[in-house]
């Protein structure tokens, strides 16, 4: 992308890929017996033990119930957050998030993002890899809308870092809510990108929730406090 003009902002970057959420369940061995009746109550208990494992399971990776998150709250990696959002119809919908993942982009990740910014715009940074799994809990439809834009990249004490913005990267994409989200309870995957000067300790730990542009946001950065998402 030669000639390319891609400035570096203090801005989120709005780079998003599908995703889809996979659950393995593990099973639990029934030792033998000679006796049928205590064959029956063995496998009673441990079909038991199966459905509480499953249970188990099934809850820890579900997101939460609906409860929306106090303003400020901080979670680590894989933990489930609520928050509203507001459509363009003025329609309002509950939508859990949380961080999945934060990683070092690959060697030929860098090669391509140094040929966008073909300027010397990232030489002597490191640049991150941030993602973000969001699944619709309830309320109006949100299809077609996004709130990508709404998360921060933050360093570990929370505090907003650089930020790149990249659109159309194959490897980092940014659809919006689609009806697999908005009505069958798919999940979309957001990433973002964020960058720090190399050796340096502020480095990208995770992302701020910021809730957007609507009226007595509890999540602003300025006027509440963003939900923050930072890996330990």
């Amino acid at each position: 992308m030669k000639g390319a003009s891609v400035k570096l902002k203090r801005l989120l970057a709005i780079l998003l890929l599908p995703f889809i959420a996979m659950l393995i369940l593990a099973g639990c061995a029934t030792p033998s017996s000679n006796n049928n009746s205590d064959d029956k109550d063995d496998d009673k208990d441990s079909s038991d033990v199966e459905e509480s494992e499953e249970d188990e399971d099934d809850n820890s990776d579900a997101p939460a119930d609906g409860e929306l998150a106090e303003p400020g709250t901080r979670v680590g990696i894989d933990e489930w957050l609520t928050h509203s959002f507001t459509n363009t119809d003025e329609g309002t919908a509950l939508i859990a998030s949380r961080l999945t993942s934060v990683e070092e982009v690959s060697d030929s990740q860098m090669e391509f993002l140094n040929a966008t910014f073909d300027e010397g715009e990232l030489e002597g940074y490191t640049v991150w890899m941030l993602k973000v799994e969001e699944k619709k809990v309830s309320g109006d439809t949100v299809e077609f809308n996004s709130d990508y834009s709404y998360y921060d990249v933050v360093d570990n004490d929370g505090d907003q870092v650089q930020a790149i913005t990249l659109i159309g990267w194959d490897e980092c994409k940014t659809p919006s809510f689609d009806e697999e989200f908005d009505v069958n309870g798919g999940t979309i995957e957001i990433c973002l990108l964020g960058a720090s000067p190399e050796g340096d300790s502020g480095q990208p730990a995770g992302v701020a929730y910021t809730g957007g542009y609507e009226d007595d946001n509890p999540y602003d950065s300025y006027d509440g406090k963003p939900l923050l998402f930072i890996k330990d």
